[in-house]
């Protein structure tokens, strides 16, 4: 789904052209693995700098607060594509709903979902600007690999050494050991630079 602005204010359009009417609901608008609250009213707009129900504080933003604090949730990544104005990595499909990224500045991190007590990471994209950070970079840890070079940037991937895999299943446990291996025999294929 995606957001819609009127006249009358913002509302979530669901893909299927329906839309969350009188009701709360977690969203990820902005596709960063992190959702946030809002709520709704009956037609279907969304409320916000208001206290909805019994006290529920809503931001300018329409996000539930609390304290000041605006409350998010963890949820897997849409799709197999992630992307930024200098590369695109294509995952297998099987990936889809299997893991969310958490990325900074100059760090894209890649964990397993569901996540457990603590979450699994399955690989790492560091972005470095200088051919020193680069060799200080690949000599911290080994297991981390070049992958290319773009607008003056190189970008380095790894995977992490002996995480534990502590609060998962022996399913879960499957899944996580053969994405990390596809991952690291296929991860420069993986990487299209613009």
């Amino acid at each position: 789904g995606h957001w819609v602005h009127d006249k009358n204010g913002w509302w979530w359009q669901e893909e299927d052209k329906s839309y969350p009417r009188d009701t709360w609901k977690w969203l990820d608008g902005d596709g960063d693995c992190l959702a946030e609250c809002y709520y709704f009213d009956r037609d279907g707009y969304l409320v916000s700098d208001s206290i909805v129900g019994k006290g529920y504080e809503v931001n300018e933003d329409g996000a539930w607060v609390e304290d000041g604090q605006v409350q998010q949730i963890i949820v897997p990544y849409g799709g197999n594509v992630i992307g930024t104005d200098d590369y695109l990595i294509s995952l297998p499909e099987s990936w889809e709903g299997n893991f969310y990224i958490s990325q900074t500045e100059d760090c894209l991190r890649v964990y397993f979902y569901p996540s457990a007590e603590k979450p699994r990471e399955i690989f790492e994209v560091h972005r470095v600007g200088s051919l020193e950070e680069k060799k200080k970079l690949l000599t911290e840890i080994e297991s981390k690999k070049e992958l290319g070079w773009c607008r003056g940037n190189y970008y380095i991937s790894g995977t992490p050494e002996h995480p534990s895999l502590t609060g998962y299943g022996p399913g879960e446990r499957e899944m996580i050991r053969l994405m990390t291996e596809d991952y690291k025999k296929n991860m420069t294929k993986y990487f299209e630079f613009q």
